[in-house]
């Protein structure tokens, strides 16, 4: 029966506790600590609970055979210790004792004729045995007491962790006691030099001063010392460098003063060679120390060596481009590098949590382990497999991987190193490149039977073709051919024979002429002719169609009704062209008319108006206000006919060509406000707001013709006012705006960055879609109604459109039905 109490302990009888009590109340000897622990036997043979009874007999006769096979002269205590060692065996798990199985036990078994074979211990444990704690014995005779109370002959030691230290028998405290008594009674001085003799280091004594006074090391290290050294009865000073021997000075000093080991390390050039040495000075007395040389120059070597490995192996280990670990036997990860990491989505402390059977797929996890025990077992030096790795996502990635094991100077075991390389992308790409393999191998089938009945098609295609089809050779000879659906008699060629029989010498020389044309190029050669067929003449489309080094696929379509078409479309277009070239001639007549009679109609009209002005004026005498609203009406009517009359030769001048701008330089702020003032009155009479939104980065000045970009804005502008019902809103606005570089459509030379925009928004009726395309068109207006309703000639949005295109730009509507419109004037603009 195995024991797990809390502290592994066991319950302890009357007797036992006393003596226990016994060992903790005695006061306790320093001297006796070492005897103590001579009396524990610290090398007790351990076996696993799930250790078969017979091999710990097994290991308990080796050893007590290796005993008597040995030397025998060891003394007497010492073979006492070995037969006690080898009569029991402790039961550890997990550096935790759980039982103790001894010989008598053993005999026991074999009294009770039980079957040893197969039987593990953990089946055969008895109650568990007394142990104790080493903290808790003071003294040998106490242990004694202790052992012979608990009726034993092997007495378990634990640490105060819990952890075995080794066992206490008869036999090892009288060995013990026998050590205590022989270092009793022997001579300090023998006591010392032992010790001195054990001590494979140069050992001087020194005086408080520096003085040498005796070397007691009697293993002389001939390379601790240049050849001709002979210290003694010398000063530091006078063997040692300088700083050495200052050093040495202040050490000796401090060990003095402190009563403390002084150790430091020290290099001197000893025979042509820098020798590494640890010095430690040990305080005497007051007057006198001990200095202790050991030659580290080895370790200081193996340790630079090391150093130098480790690095090499870290920096290969770090910066490695496939992942690597070192992992312990049973699969937990000892160190792990960052490629590895990278590669399964975990950090460092994650993946040294788990074991690689905790990552590896279910499906991967026996076949790794059936190399993993070959590789344990020193079958194989190592192996390499490709398995699918757990990432943190959840997702199993592949990776090729290639696992040997770090074994000890005795071939056993130690650790594993695996080198792991992601191979998930290879692997997608072969799953893809099968998968595509079938879907082509399902393709090629398809395709197979769409290429049968794509055949089958272009057969019925080609028999419904309504032309004639000639496989020849370039002598003109037929070797097969295809009848329209409507053969044509005279050009029928039977198989073999010459086309010469049915085409004239001057066609047929044509003909073979393209035939071998097509042969050496490779194109297809088209061309027309003309054939006299049942008393009439007969055009003809020929394509040739190179097929191989000496044949031609010849299509003879007749196209007769499409050349009768094309030479009555052709004098449709000439006629139509002539039509045009009056129509041009007429309109620019009508210009020069309308400019003309323009000027003379504004010469009587403008008398009219100053005459009328100067009678409401009242210049002439005074009016009844009757005769004002008659001469109001006059006046009215007569600047409208003004207007339009200025319009209509603001249009001719322009569709003439005779009109020209005055370009200047104008602020952008006094051409908007002066064009608002304009329509200011008429906008107060329907109590419409004005608004006026010039945006940073508007130029202060532009180079435009003020008085017609003045009328532009003020027809844009009265336009918004007149269609715009009571208490609504018009905003006029000037912004820069950039556009994609490019060339301008007014000058091809010119590449502008920017755009200046004036856009007149207003609140009024808005305009159709389908009426947006008519605004420009000059004397029209998009709705009948509306001309009734608001008085206009449909002269001013083409003016506007005109005017815009004079100065480079263009005109840009965006409206809504019963929301209002928006027009803006885009013009090119270059700063500086």
């Amino acid at each position: 029966m195995s024991a797990h109490a809390n502290h592994n302990e066991v319950i302890i009888d009357r007797h036992s506790r006393q003596a226990l009590n016994q060992l903790t109340t005695k006061p306790m000897l320093v001297q006796n600590s070492i005897y103590l622990d001579l009396a524990i036997d610290r090398y007790p043979i351990v076996v696993a609970p799930e250790s078969l009874v017979l091999e710990a007999i097994s290991l308990m006769n080796q050893l007590a055979q290796s005993f008597h096979s040995s030397d025998s002269n060891h003394p007497n205590d010492h073979n006492s210790l070995i037969e006690a060692r080898a009569g029991c065996v402790l039961v550890v798990d997990e550096n935790r004792l759980i039982g103790l199985l001894s010989k008598w036990d053993i005999l026991n078994l074999v009294q009770q004729q039980v079957n040893l074979q197969n039987l593990k211990i953990v089946d055969v444990l008895a109650d568990s045995p007394m142990i104790v704690r080493r903290s808790q014995i003071q003294d040998l005779e106490s242990l004694l007491n202790l052992l012979n109370q608990s009726r034993c002959r092997h007495l378990p030691v634990i640490d105060d962790f819990d952890k075995i230290i080794g066992v206490a028998t008869q036999e090892s405290i009288l060995f013990a006691k026998n050590r205590l008594a022989e270092d009793t009674l022997a001579n300090v001085e023998a006591q010392k030099r032992a010790v001195l003799n054990a001590i494979p280091d140069l050992i001087y004594r020194l005086s408080v001063d520096g003085i040498y006074l005796e070397c007691f090391s009697s293993s002389y290290v001939v390379d601790l010392l240049p050849s001709d050294f002979d210290p003694i009865s010398k000063h530091l000073s006078d063997v040692l460098p300088h700083d050495l021997a200052n050093r040495k000075l202040n050490a000796i000093k401090q060990a003095i003063a402190t009563d403390k080991i002084q150790s430091f390390e020290q290099q001197w050039n000893i025979n042509g060679q820098i020798q590494y040495e640890e010095v430690q000075i040990v305080k005497i007395n007051d007057q006198e120390v001990l200095t202790i040389i050991r030659n580290i120059s080895d370790r200081k070597k193996s340790e630079e060596a090391l150093r130098e490995s480790e690095m090499r192996f870290r920096s290969v280990f770090d910066n490695a481009a496939v992942g690597i670990s070192v992992a312990a036997l049973e699969g937990k990860h000892l160190a792990v590098n960052q490629s590895l990491c990278q590669m399964l989505g975990y950090t460092e402390n994650e993946l040294q949590v788990l074991t690689f059977q905790e990552i590896t797929h279910p499906d991967d996890l026996e076949i790794d382990l059936y190399h993993y025990q070959k590789l344990l077992s020193n079958e194989i030096d190592s192996f390499h497999i490709e398995k699918r790795f757990r990432h943190k996502n959840g997702q199993f990635i592949w990776g090729l991987m290639s696992v040997s094991i770090v074994r000890d100077p005795e071939n056993q075991p130690m650790y594993d190193i695996a080198l792991i390389q992601n191979i998930n992308e290879l692997k997608t790409t072969q799953q893809e490149l099968c998968k595509l393999n079938q879907e082509l191998e399902i393709r090629i089938q398809q395709r197979t039977a769409d290429l049968a009945e794509s055949e089958t098609r272009k057969q019925e295609i080609l028999n419904a073709i309504p032309d004639l089809l000639l496989r020849l050779r370039r002598d003109g000879i037929c070797l097969d051919y295809m009848l329209p659906i409507v053969p044509d008699k005279e050009v029928f060629v039977p198989i073999k024979q010459n086309i010469s029989e049915v085409l004239s010498p001057t066609v047929l020389a044509e003909q073979l002429e393209v035939f071998n044309k097509a042969i050496i190029t490779g194109e297809v050669q088209i061309y027309e002719h003309k054939l006299q067929k049942y008393g009439e003449w007969v055009y003809e489309e020929v394509r040739v169609s190179p097929c191989g080094e000496d044949e031609v696929l010849v299509l003879v379509r007749n196209i007769s009704d499409r050349k009768r078409a094309e030479e009555a479309l052709q004098f449709s277009n000439e006629r139509l062209i002539a039509t045009n070239k009056e129509l041009e001639r007429v309109t620019h007549l009508k210009d020069e008319f309308l400019a003309a009679m323009s000027h003379e109609l504004r010469t009587p009209l403008n008398a009219i108006l100053g005459i009328s002005e100067g009678l409401l004026e009242q210049a002439f005498g005074e009016l009844n206000q009757r005769q004002q609203g008659s001469l109001k009406t006059i006046q009215k009517s007569g600047q409208h006919l003004l207007e339009l009359i200025n319009d209509v030769l603001d249009v001719a001048k322009i569709e003439a060509g005779m009109f020209t701008l005055d370009l200047t330089s104008v602020s952008v702020r006094y051409l908007c406000d002066s064009s608002l003032s304009f329509v200011k009155h008429l906008a107060i009479q329907k109590n419409i707001q004005l608004n006026l939104i010039i945006h940073d980065g508007v130029p202060t000045a532009i180079v435009i013709d003020e008085r017609r970009m003045r009328q532009l804005l003020i027809n844009l502008l009265s336009n918004a006012v007149k269609f715009t019902p009571k208490n609504g809103t018009v905003n006029l606005e000037a912004n820069l705006a950039n556009v994609a570089i490019g060339l301008s459509e007014a000058n091809s030379e010119d590449n502008f960055k920017h755009e200046l925009h004036f856009s007149v928004s207003d609140t009024g009726i808005g305009i159709s879609m389908e009426d947006i395309n008519k605004l420009f068109q000059p004397f029209v207006q998009i709705n009948s109604s509306l001309s009734r309703q608001y008085a206009g000639t449909g002269l001013g949005l083409n003016l506007v459109k005109k005017l815009a295109e004079l100065h480079g730009g263009n005109v840009n509507v965006s409206s809504k039905v019963g929301e209002g419109s928006c027009f803006t004037v885009s013009f090119p603009y270059e700063s500086g």
